[in-house]
């Protein structure tokens, strides 16, 4: 019988609940998972579904993804590291095209 690693299953797992709740945000419109998000701001709802959504499912694909290198291999200590970064910048990313479509929306 050949063992997954904790850290697989882990990745797999939450993997799985980013990619549901993105799917829920971008293509359902369920803002309210929006840490923040409030209707009456002026950002329109399908432009923030449509960023937020975008950006939660490719981390959540990114954590498959790496819940497969797990399962595969052993990776280097460092690749971890790579991948928080990653998953750091992604959000960085979504919150400056958030705060850029709502300085648009306002002029």
């Amino acid at each position: 019988m050949v063992g997954i690693s904790s850290e697989a299953i882990g990745a797999f797992g939450t993997g799985g609940v980013v990619l549901i709740i993105g799917y829920l945000i971008k293509f359902r419109h369920w803002t309210f998972l929006i840490a923040g998000y409030d209707q009456s701001l002026s950002i329109p709802e399908d432009v923030a579904a449509d960023i937020a959504g975008s950006s939660i499912l490719r981390i959540g694909i990114a954590t498959v993804a790496w819940g497969v290198v797990e399962a595969v291999t052993t990776p280097p200590n460092y690749l971890g590291l790579l991948f928080a970064a990653a998953v750091i910048g992604a959000v960085g990313r979504l919150v400056y095209r958030l705060n850029t479509a709502a300085s648009n929306a306002v002029t």
